[in-house]
C-alpha cells in the first residue's frame, strides 16, 4: 500500500471518527471497566485485615498463607474454611454478610455479579496476563471473578504399567487405546483400566470427551451438538467415545466386579502399578501422586483421539476468585488475589494449570507440544433453548445413570447391546425435537462430516448455459498470504475463497486453473494483462476500481486498526505505518509520520510487537490467526470503520455473463455456511501455509538446512534424555530455572561441596505499583531486566532462578565474602533506575536478603534464612541488601 496525500474533507472525517472512538471507548471504561483501586505506595505496605472464605482446609492452605504473611505483613488474612461451601457461604451472600475474598458460589448468576462482586479489571486488559477467563465470572467484558487454577480432561496413566507392556508412546486413536489396554492384560500384572464405576461422579468425565477431545471445536458443545440431527447414532462423536467404554468392559480390561469399585483405593492402586489407567480429570494427578511411594511413575495424557496430527483437552476452571463489593478492605483483598494467582505456586503444587500465561504446565503432562487445550464457549440464549428441551428425556451431563447403564450392558447384566442404548438414546433425545429446530436444516447434519452442503438450487438462463459449455476452463488468482480467507499451502490454494471456488467448479462444470500472487496489485496486474479470469477476493479499493469489475460480495469481514498494548491511539495514529507491499486500505486515511514497508502482513504484526512500527490496517480474522498461530501478546485492536467486503474480481473487458453465473451462486450460499468455512479454516496450520513456498524458492539452503537440523536432532535427543525435565524448570519469561528448576541445581553443588556458597532471595520493591504505570507488559520487562544483571554479576560460579512472580534467588560459590558483597551492592546499585516503557516511566529498585553458607544444610533451612534477612533489609526501607552468617537458633533458622 502507499501513502497518499488527501482531501481536507477526509482528514477531517477521519479525525472525527477517531474522536468518536476514543470518547465511546473513555465512557465504556468508565461506565464498565472500573478496575480495583491500586495502593498509592506498595501492597506490602498496607495495614488490613481481611476474611476469605474457601473450600480448602486452613492445614492444605497454611503454607501459601504464611508466604502471603511475609510478602504483606501488615495484611491480616481471617481464613474461613467451608466443608458445604455452595450452602455456607450462598447464605452468607443473602443474608449480606459475607468475606472480603471468596469464591463465587454457583448459584450466583452473571445478572448478579455486578450486585455482590467488585470488578476487577477488562477481560481484554487481563488476558495479557492470565489464561482460560473464558471460565470466569464476567459480564460483557467486565471480569468480576477470576478462576483460582484450571485443569484438563484426560487419562491418568502409571508410565511404568504402559513401559512394561512394552508401550513405548501414548495411544493418538481408540483403537490403538484398545490395543494397549489388552497388551497390559497380556504383559503385566495390572488392571489395565480402572472404571470406578461405584463412585458414581468419577463417571461423568466420560460426557466431556465427546466435545473438543472428538472434534478440536470449542464451540461444538453448546453451539453445534443441539442442532446435529441423530447425534447418538454410529459414526457420531457420543457413539464412539462411548463405544470404547463399553468395549474396555466387554472385553475384560477393567476391574472385575466394577460395582465394588473404590475411589480412594483406585489411586493408590494406580500409583503402586496396579491399575494401568483411568478417566478423570487432571485434578486428582496430585491426589494420585501422593497417594504412595511411586508419585514419578504417574502421568497424564490426552484422551486417545487424533485431528490433523493434534490431540485436544478440554480445559476446566475452578472456583472463581471475586472481591466483595461492599468490603472495606479491597485493595488488600487485590493483594491476596494477585498473590494465589502470581505467586504463590499453588497451581504448579497440585499439578494443575496456573492461569499465568508464563508459568509452565506440569511435567507429569509430558510434551504438550501437539497437545491444544480449549475451553467451552458459552451457549447462545436460542440454543441454551434448545439444550433445555431436548434434555428433557435424556440428562448425559448431569446424571450417570446412562453411563453406568454402558458398563452394565457390556458386563452383560443388561438384555441389550451397545447400539440398542444408542439407538434408545438418539429416540429420546430426538422425540424432544420441536418443529422450529428443523427450520432450513434439509439433511442430516454432523460435526463428524461435511455440514456444507453442496446442492445449491442454481439456475442458469440458456445464454449464461451456453457460455459455460463454451468455455474449458477459467483461471482463478488467489492470495499466497491472507489467512483465513485465501492462502498457499502444501496442496495448493486454502481458505474460505478456496471453497467457494470449489462450488463455483461443482455449478459451472467446468475445470478451474489456481495461480497465487504475492500482492493485491500482483493479482490486478494479472487480470489486466489477461492472464486470469477472475480474482478470488479482493478488496473494492479505490486505487484500482476504475480498471477491474466486481461480483457480489462473497465475504463480510470487520477491519482493526493494530498497535501496541503499550502504545495511545492518538501517539499510534501520527506514528509509523507498517504497511505489506502491494496492498491498500482505500477506506482509512491517516496522518502518519512514516510508513515501513514489510513483506507480509505478519512482519508487520511483529514490527508492531516490537516497537519498530506504531500501527498497521487489516482485516481482523487475518489478525487474529497470526496472532494465535504466533504468540503475538502485546497487541491491540481497534475497529476503524463499519464492516468491509471481498468480491470476486474481474478485467474491465469480461464477459459479464462470467460475473453473471457467479453472482447466481454465490446469492445461493447461505451466509451461514460461509461462517463454518471460516471457522474451518481458522483451525488451519499455519505451517502449512508457508513451508511449501519457502523450500521452492530456497531448494539447495534447505538441504544444508535439513542437513544441519538431522544433526541437531540427534544431539537435541541425547540432551532430551540426559535431561528430560528440563522445560518443566524453566521459566517461560526469563529463561531462568524456575522454583523447582533451582532446588535441583542447588542440591548438586551441595553433592560438589563447593562451599563456601551465598544463597540469596530477592524482589522488585513495589511491584505491584511499577505493573500500575508501565502495564503487566512493563513489568515484564523489568523482570527481564533483573534476570539480565543478575546473569552478569558472577557467570559461571553462580546459579540464578525465578522462584515466581517477582521473586528471584541467587546462589555463588568459590568467592570470599567481601568478594559476594561487592558484587550485592553491584547489583542493587544497577536495578535503582528508572525504566521507561510505552509512554509511561516508573522507577525500580529491589531488596535482597543473603546468607553465608560454610557447611551442607538442606535447602529449605537456608531459604528460610535467607527470606528472614530479605524481610529486615525491607522492614529497613528497601532498595538494599544483607549478607549474613548462617546459624541455627533454636527455632531451626538463622540466628
Amino acid at each position: 500500500m502507499y501513502i497518499t496525500e488527501y482531501e481536507d474533507k477526509m482528514k477531517r472525517k477521519l479525525k472525527g471518527k477517531i474522536a468518536i472512538l476514543m470518547l465511546f471507548t473513555l465512557v465504556i471504561g468508565m461506565i464498565k471497566d472500573i478496575p480495583v483501586s491500586a495502593a498509592q505506595e506498595s501492597g506490602t505496605e498496607i495495614t488490613a485485615t481481611i476474611t476469605v472464605a474457601s473450600n480448602i482446609s486452613k492445614q492444605d492452605m497454611q503454607t501459601y498463607l504464611d508466604g502471603f504473611r511475609k510478602k504483606y505483613p501488615g495484611i491480616q488474612v481471617e481464613y474461613q474454611s467451608h466443608s458445604d461451601y455452595e450452602n455456607e457461604v450462598g447464605q452468607q451472600i443473602a443474608d449480606n454478610d459475607y468475606p472480603d475474598v471468596l469464591f463465587v458460589p454457583g448459584s450466583i448468576g452473571a445478572d448478579q455479579y455486578d450486585q455482590y462482586f467488585e470488578p476487577l479489571g477488562s477481560k481484554e486488559e487481563l488476558d495479557k496476563k492470565y489464561n482460560y477467563l473464558e471460565s470466569g465470572k464476567m459480564n460483557g467484558d467486565t471480569v468480576y471473578g477470576i478462576p483460582s487454577s484450571a485443569y484438563v480432561n484426560g487419562i491418568l496413566y502409571n508410565k511404568e504399567v504402559f513401559d512394561k507392556a512394552g508401550i513405548s508412546e501414548t495411544p493418538k486413536t481408540i483403537d490403538d487405546f484398545l490395543d494397549d489396554l489388552r497388551m497390559i492384560r497380556q504383559r503385566t500384572d495390572a488392571i489395565p483400566f480402572y472404571t470406578n464405576y461405584a463412585a458414581d461422579w468419577t463417571l461423568k468425565v466420560w460426557e466431556e470427551y465427546p466435545f473438543i477431545e472428538m472434534t478440536g471445536d470449542p464451540d461444538y458443545r453448546e453451539n453445534g451438538f443441539v442442532n446435529e440431527l441423530d447425534p447418538f447414532l454410529e459414526g457420531t462423536t457420543h457413539y464412539q467415545v462411548y463405544g470404547l467404554l463399553y468395549d474396555i468392559v466387554k472385553d475384560g480390561l477393567c476391574e472385575d466386579n466394577p460395582e465394588e469399585s473404590n475411589w480412594d483405593d483406585s489411586k493408590v492402586m494406580l500409583n503402586e502399578g496396579k491399575i494401568g489407567c483411568m478417566a478423570i480429570g487432571s485434578w486428582a494427578l496430585k491426589q494420585v501422586k501422593d497417594s504412595g511411594n511411586n508419585g514419578d511413575a504417574v502421568a497424564y495424557m490426552p484422551f486417545p483421539n487424533e485431528i490433523d496430527g493434534k490431540q485436544y483437552m478440554t480445559i476446566s476452571t475452578d472456583y472463581c476468585y471475586a472481591i466483595n463489593k461492599n468490603s472495606q478492605q479491597k485493595e488488600a483483598a487485590r493483594c491476596y488475589i494477585d498473590y494465589m494467582l502470581d505467586e504463590s505456586g499453588y497451581a504448579l503444587d497440585h499439578q494443575v494449570l496456573s492461569l499465568v500465561k508464563t508459568d509452565p504446565s506440569p511435567a507429569a503432562y509430558g510434551n504438550m507440544d501437539n497437545v491444544v487445550c480449549l475451553a467451552n464457549n458459552e451457549a447462545s440464549s436460542e440454543n441454551y433453548r434448545k439444550k433445555q428441551i431436548l434434555s428433557t428425556n435424556l440428562d448425559l451431563t448431569n446424571s450417570t445413570d446412562e453411563i453406568k447403564r454402558v458398563i452394565e450392558a457390556a458386563e452383560g447384566k443388561r438384555d441389550e447391546t451397545f447400539d440398542d442404548i444408542a439407538k434408545d438414546w438418539n429416540e429420546r433425545w430426538e422425540s424432544s425435537r420441536t418443529e422450529d429446530m428443523l427450520e432450513d436444516s434439509g439433511t442430516k447434519v454432523s460435526v463428524l462430516g461435511s455440514v456444507l452442503s453442496e446442492n445449491y438450487e442454481v439456475e442458469f438462463s440458456e445464454t449464461e448455459q451456453e457460455y459455460l459449455d463454451s468455455l474449458k476452463k477459467i483461471r482463478v488468482g488467489y492470495l499466497n498470504d491472507m489467512p483465513p480467507y485465501q492462502y498457499q499451502t502444501e496442496d495448493g490454494f486454502g481458505g474460505v475463497s478456496k471453497e467457494l471456488v470449489d462450488i463455483l467448479k461443482t455449478e459451472f462444470g467446468v475445470s478451474i486453473e489456481e495461480v497465487g500472487y504475492d500482492s493485491t496489485q500482483q493479482i490486478v496486474d494479472a487480470l489486466k494483462n489477461g492472464e486470469i479470469d477472475m480474482a478470488a477476493g479482493i478488496q473494492k479499493a479505490s486505487e484500482y476500481a476504475q480498471d477491474l469489475k466486481f461480483s457480489t460480495d462473497c465475504i463480510e469481514y470487520m477491519e482493526v486498526m493494530v498497535k501496541s498494548d503499550a502504545q495511545d491511539t492518538d501517539k499510534a495514529l501520527t506514528g509509523t505505518m507498517a504497511q505489506t507491499k502491494g496492498e491498500y486500505y482505500s477506506d482509512f486515511r491517516t496522518e502518519a509520520s512514516k510508513t515501513l514497508d514489510t513483506d507480509s502482513l505478519l512482519d508487520s504484526l511483529y514490527a508492531i510487537e516490537n516497537l519498530k512500527a506504531d500501527f498497521t490496517v487489516a482485516n481482523y480474522y487475518s489478525v487474529y490467526y497470526y496472532m494465535q498461530q504466533n504468540g503475538l501478546d502485546h497487541l491491540s485492536l481497534i475497529p476503524v470503520s463499519q464492516n468491509g467486503k471481498l468480491y470476486f474480481a474481474y478485467a474491465k473487458d469480461v464477459d459479464t455473463r462470467l460475473i453473471s453465473v457467479c453472482n447466481k451462486v454465490l446469492y445461493s450460499i447461505p451466509e451461514e455456511n460461509k461462517q463454518i468455512m471460516l471457522n474451518n479454516s481458522l483451525k488451519s496450520d499455519q505451517q502449512k501455509i508457508t513451508m511449501k513456498r519457502f523450500i521452492e524458492a530456497n531448494t539447495i539452503p534447505c538441504l544444508l538446512t535439513i542437513t544441519i537440523i538431522f544433526i541437531i536432532i540427534v544431539l537435541g535427543v541425547i540432551f532430551i534424555m540426559r535431561d528430560r525435565d528440563k522445560i518443566a524448570k524453566t521459566d517461560a519469561l526469563t529463561g531462568m530455572n524456575n522454583r523447582y528448576g533451582i532446588r535441583d541445581d542447588i542440591h548438586r553443588v551441595y553433592e560438589k561441596k563447593l562451599f563456601p556458597l551465598a544463597f540469596a532471595i530477592l524482589d522488585i520493591d513495589n511491584f505491584k505499583k511499577i505493573n500500575d504505570t508501565l502495564g503487566h507488559a512493563g513489568g515484564d520487562e523489568a523482570l527481564k531486566l533483573l534476570a539480565s544483571e543478575l546473569r552478569k554479576l558472577f557467570p559461571g560460579d553462580s546459579l540464578e532462578g525465578r522462584y515466581g512472580g517477582d521473586e528471584f534467588v541467587f546462589c555463588v560459590w568459590g568467592k570470599e565474602p567481601d568478594v559476594v558483597e561487592q558484587g550485592l551492592q553491584t547489583l542493587v546499585q544497577s536495578m535503582n533506575r528508572d525504566l521507561s516503557y510505552g509512554d509511561a516511566t516508573a522507577h525500580i529498585s529491589i531488596s535482597l536478603g543473603a546468607v553465608l553458607v560454610r557447611k551442607a544444610d538442606t535447602y529449605e533451612e537456608i531459604f528460610k534464612a535467607a527470606d528472614r534477612v530479605l524481610y529486615e533489609v525491607k522492614k529497613n526501607g528497601k532498595n538494599g541488601y544483607q549478607l549474613k552468617e548462617f546459624q541455627k537458633d533454636e527455632e531451626g533458622v538463622l540466628g
